[in-house]
């Protein structure tokens, strides 16, 4: 009878710890090309991971995950979070282009996560590389996890290419040429023409129509500078100058639409996987993109053997000859809102994220590269033949500086371009309402004439 009581004892004693057990929900919300969903659902398997972990550790918590996918723009994205913020609904943990960092932290809107980085160090972020710390960092202290990293290649068309006359021997060392500044700019631009004016696309260019990164790595590329030697925020005139007078001589060479900025995303990207344009300065993530989205009329998604057949990517090309190429890199990552109830357990979910499975999923899913030096080593992403192509860019690439006045130098750069294509303002006086414009949104900023 005693045994029989001592066994009951056990069992209530068991049973309370499994009925003591608390679920509590950690929110995420993620954003980005269609090829870039795994950024939310690689948290379906790590959430399992984490449990198993707290199981084991007999902690009386287990998590259960709601996502979110955002669909819209980026400035409705932002608009999004301080409204939810606002509200106290706001996620956990959120998917943020790097460059958004800045606001976010100064207006307490996140958690700088030191602490935890530290915490989980030897299993998860050991291997980082630095310079994405340093793309994380505002005021000294980290406020986000690298999630990826990515190059902007210039894609070519390799059917338009062999249609001019060009040997394979000779499309083949095209990104190599360009590589070793024996390409530039003004040599694309001929080539687009004479591929235009022969009828074989109905433009030579597209790029992007909205706000981003692109038009500040085409300034960098013509020399431009945003800091000086004693980290005050600049524009250098010339090279913005210079960097307009290139977007105008596209139009004016008709090798690219002045309502460039009005067109559609979906039509530009239908453009150029049927072939329409011979060149189109994009994303890594654009390779996974045209293989998932059903851009074509007639092959609705890309076959990769299609890709590989008619497309090329190369580093963007020099102003002069002998210039280093160029390309931008836009580290994606995690912050986590300064209201979040559970910081360890979404910070341990953001440690099981972090590991080299995880990332490297996500980074051959949407084109992509991985953050950490042993997801890059890993079988899966080693084979991958896009990946180890686009990988060594990363030895041209620059980023966006984490500022918190960026943005208001950002928003005017794509507005002179905008305003330029458009014919609206020609390059000189485009560089002049620029000027005005961040003069009064930067007062002590340095124009460098």
């Amino acid at each position: 009878m005693r045994k029989f009581g001592v066994l009951l004892g056990i069992l209530l004693i068991m049973a309370v710890g499994i009925f003591a057990v608390t679920t509590v929900t950690i929110k995420i919300e993620g954003v980005g090309s269609p090829a870039d969903t795994t950024r939310i659902t690689n948290f379906g398997d790590a959430v399992k991971i984490a449990n198993n972990i707290l199981a084991a550790c007999d902690s009386p918590y287990r998590i259960k995950i709601e996502t979110t996918w955002f669909q819209g723009g980026w400035d409705e994205y932002r608009k999004e979070y301080i409204l939810a913020f606002k509200a106290g609904k706001e996620p956990d943990i959120r998917a943020e282009g790097h460059e958004d960092i800045p606001w976010m932290a100064d207006a307490g809107y996140i958690l700088p996560l030191d602490k935890y980085v530290k915490k989980y160090n030897d299993i998860a972020y050991y291997d980082v590389y630095p310079s994405l710390w340093d793309a994380v960092k505002f005021n000294g202290k980290i406020y986000a996890i690298p999630q990826d990293t990515e190059a902007r290649p210039l894609y070519f068309r390799k059917d338009v290419l062999r249609k001019l006359g060009w040997s394979e021997e000779k499309i083949a060392n095209f990104p190599k040429e360009i590589e070793a500044g024996n390409v530039t700019l003004d040599d694309l631009i001929a080539i687009a023409k004479e591929a235009v004016n022969k009828g074989l696309v109905e433009y030579g260019f597209l790029h992007r129509p909205s706000n981003g990164g692109f038009f500040t790595m085409m300034y960098y590329d013509f020399g431009g500078k945003l800091f000086d030697e004693a980290g005050n925020l600049i524009v250098e005139e010339k090279p913005l100058l210079n960097t307009l007078q290139f977007f105008k001589k596209m139009v004016d060479e008709g090798v690219l639409p002045s309502s460039m900025t009005n067109i559609s995303w979906r039509s530009i990207h239908k453009a150029f996987v049927e072939g329409r344009s011979l060149f189109w300065f994009g994303g890594t993530w654009h390779w996974a993109e045209w293989q998932r989205v059903a851009y074509h009329s007639k092959l609705g998604a890309l076959p990769e053997s299609y890709e590989w057949e008619n497309i090329g990517f190369a580093l963007n090309p020099p102003p002069e000859k002998g210039g280093k190429p160029i390309t931008m890199s836009h580290p994606f990552t995690y912050v986590v809102s300064s209201h979040t109830k559970y910081p360890e357990l979404v910070n341990l979910l953001l440690a099981v994220v972090s590991s080299p499975k995880f990332l490297v999923n996500h980074a051959l899913a949407s084109g992509h590269l991985v953050t950490r030096a042993s997801a890059a080593i890993y079988p899966s992403y080693v084979k991958n033949k896009f990946v180890a192509s686009v990988t060594p860019m990363l030895k041209y690439t620059t980023v966006l500086p984490n500022n918190l006045a960026f943005k208001k130098i950002m928003d005017p750069l794509y507005g002179a371009v905008q305003a330029v294509e458009l014919g609206k303002l020609s390059p000189e006086k485009a560089v002049k309402w620029f000027e005005e414009e961040v003069k009064s949104a930067i007062p002590n900023i340095k124009i460098v004439k």
